[in-house]
């Protein structure tokens, strides 16, 4: 229920934090009297219905261009930034109450029990401050090239060592068009794949964006084919708008909706795709879609299957699909900085959050691109924008 409704659970959930972050700032860094437990309540309350009040102002904006969107993003980022710092200083303070006591009855008093928890709290506090700062910044604006070997089975010698380029979650339209946009693409050329494969969410919400992202796709290309799905918010975008846009201006990047094409390659090897229903972004259940594409599975070769949300794959691999390809996730886009970033928010929607998966069952693989844009605010922490080079073998 959270997540299906995040923008305003996350309006609600602000109004708290920002409470709780001006109380840090005013008794713990200033040293002043905070305020009492009815006026506190009083401003979270006020704070949260203000939040509310202003969010579909804040949506709207979000889903255009200009200095209404410019003011909406900066909102959104000093909220999400908020959010996390309010979370981090509320587990100290529950954490902090047992300690106090016992030091308490040790006979301290509030004023160095204050300035105990000045101490113990500032460099962790300090700690999220710079990894909001970097993943705002330089965080965000790397890309990594992950290169891995996938075995594929059934696939004829003559494609092995085939290269596969997969790019997903651009989000054109949220940051991410113009210069920025066209040197990515250049990038996925310059890398010389055999194919191309987008798993969703080209664009972000805004409609005036799609024939101008649309044109520099057309940019894509390689010898055996572009091939792309339709994520969530391409559907929130307007799908058939965006399938339009696709046709007309990247007449060689192939859409896949519902359907299974034969790579013109030298042995038999199948591209087939469908596109996100756009609705329950975090649901679980089966794709009926899913099922009808595996009815006419061919038999002479193998099939990459495109799909956006991950949690396809277990539907996939029992159908039969020996390889898919997914995002929506972004990895998390921030995540502590443990190795892998495993410990990320996408943990909470799904296991397939980011990298590769087997089925030993079903002897399937899956793997999940974190994209090359970002949904929401502008952030990346321990979690860069991502091009997978995947060779079959």
């Amino acid at each position: 229920m959270f997540f299906e409704n995040m923008v305003t659970s996350l309006a609600v959930l602000l109004g708290g934090m920002q409470v709780l972050v001006g109380h840090f700032v005013l008794v713990v860094l200033a040293g002043r009297p905070g305020p009492g437990l009815a006026l506190g309540c009083a401003l979270a309350l006020g704070l949260t219905s203000a939040n509310v009040f202003v969010l579909p102002f804040i949506r709207r904006a979000l889903r255009r261009q200009g200095p209404a969107s410019v003011i909406a993003r900066g909102y959104t980022a000093i909220g999400f930034a908020t959010i996390l710092l309010g979370a981090v200083i509320g587990a100290a303070w529950a954490g902090f109450f047992p300690l106090a006591a016992l030091l308490g009855a040790a006979g301290l008093g509030p004023e160095s029990l204050l300035h105990v928890f000045r101490v113990a709290t500032l460099p962790v506090v300090g700690s999220l401050v710079f990894m909001l700062i970097w993943g705002f910044t330089g965080g965000q604006a790397r890309i990594e090239r992950s290169s891995l070997r996938i075995p594929l089975r059934g696939l004829a010698e003559a494609l092995r060592g085939l290269r596969i380029v997969q790019i997903s979650d651009l989000h054109i339209g949220n940051a991410m068009e113009g210069t920025l946009l066209e040197g990515l693409i250049e990038d996925v050329n310059a890398l010389e794949p055999d194919l191309i494969a987008l798993t969703g969410d080209l664009f972000d919400f805004d409609p005036a964006v799609v024939e101008s992202g649309a044109k520099v796709l057309g940019g894509l290309h390689a010898p055996f084919g572009v091939y792309a799905v339709l994520g969530n918010h391409d559907v929130y975008t307007g799908r058939e708008h965006v399938a339009r846009a696709l046709a007309k201006h990247a007449p060689g990047l192939r859409l896949l909706r519902g359907e299974t094409v034969r790579v013109p390659a030298p042995a038999p090897l199948y591209v087939a795709g469908i596109e996100d229903p756009g609705k329950d972004w975090t649901a679980q259940g089966e794709l009926p879609e899913l099922n009808a594409l595996a009815r006419e599975l061919p038999n002479d070769g193998p099939v990459l299957l495109l799909v956006h949300r991950p949690e396809a794959f277990p539907q996939a691999a029992k159908l039969g699909f020996p390889l898919v390809l997914a995002g929506h996730t972004h990895g998390g886009q921030i995540a502590l900085p443990t190795p892998g970033g495993h410990w990320n928010p996408a943990r909470a929607v799904t296991r397939f959050y980011r990298g590769i998966y087997h089925s030993n069952e079903h002897r399937s693989i899956l793997y999940v691109n974190r994209g090359l844009g970002v949904a929401g605010p502008r952030i990346r922490f321990n979690c860069p924008r991502e091009i997978a080079i995947l060779e079959l073998v």
